[in-house]
């Protein structure tokens, strides 16, 4: 007759994390079977992954000439600390990024 389930099951960052990459998104796939009939059912779902966002911070004045102190802020999501993280920074007037190791 008609009647529903709901089944929940958990995903952790450790089991998803050597699949994601350098993509933000994480494509799931759920199939069953009905024993009665032999019908496969099956349902995907793109989720993506939210993103941290950088703020910037001008920390004096902008004046032409002059440098120009920011403060940026990044906080990291991940229930691990980053390695290998890198800033770099474009703009007028900058000849080449300007890259910081973190």
């Amino acid at each position: 007759p008609p009647t529903e389930d709901t089944v929940t099951m958990t995903v952790t960052y450790a089991e998803y994390q050597p699949h994601v990459g350098d993509q933000d998104a994480l494509k799931l796939t759920v199939a069953g079977a009905v024993q009665e009939t032999g019908q496969v059912l099956a349902k995907e779902l793109l989720v993506r992954l939210h993103t941290p966002e950088l703020t910037l911070t001008l920390l004096g004045p902008a004046v032409v000439g002059e440098e120009l102190p920011i403060q940026v802020v990044f906080q990291n999501p991940l229930p691990k600390a980053l390695t290998g993280a890198s800033l770099r920074m474009e703009g007028a007037g900058i000849s080449c990024p300007k890259p910081l190791s973190l």
